[in-house]
């Protein structure tokens, strides 16, 4: 389960361009288009999601909860990246195929690994506001 150098780069490049023109459109669709595909799921996730499930779950609250309204005490290009991610992450067609069987989301792990190295202190401050 590994992807080449030439589709790491692919999947690094395609999650840095989109996240510089995140905007209140991206937001909610993201929103949207993640709570389905977290739906889709369920609690069995594709293997190279299992262990950024949760993560992946939190991303998708945080940029619900935005786009509602009820959380804004995230920094924009926090929220740009987590966007950005979830994006990717719904999309069938980017550096590997989701439709690839195994092989085909660890692409987007890269990419959510990639949004988590920008917003894990402000996912875990959404966390501890979630749950309080």
């Amino acid at each position: 389960m590994s992807m080449s150098k030439e589709q790491e780069q692919k999947a690094r490049q395609q999650f840095e361009n989109d996240i510089k023109d995140v905007d209140n459109d991206d937001v909610e669709y993201a929103s949207k288009k993640g709570q389905s595909k977290i739906n889709k799921f369920g609690d069995k996730p594709p293997g190279p999601l299992q262990s950024l499930w949760r993560d992946i779950k939190l991303m998708i609250g945080l940029i619900t909860d935005y786009a509602k309204g009820n959380y804004r005490d995230v920094p924009w290009n926090v929220l740009a990246a987590v966007t950005g991610a979830v994006i990717y992450f719904v999309s069938p067609i980017d550096a590997i195929p989701d439709v690839i069987p195994v092989v085909g989301y660890v692409d987007d792990a890269l990419v959510v690994k990639l949004a988590l190295e920008i917003a894990r202190p402000d996912l875990e401050a959404y966390a501890k506001w979630k749950n309080a």
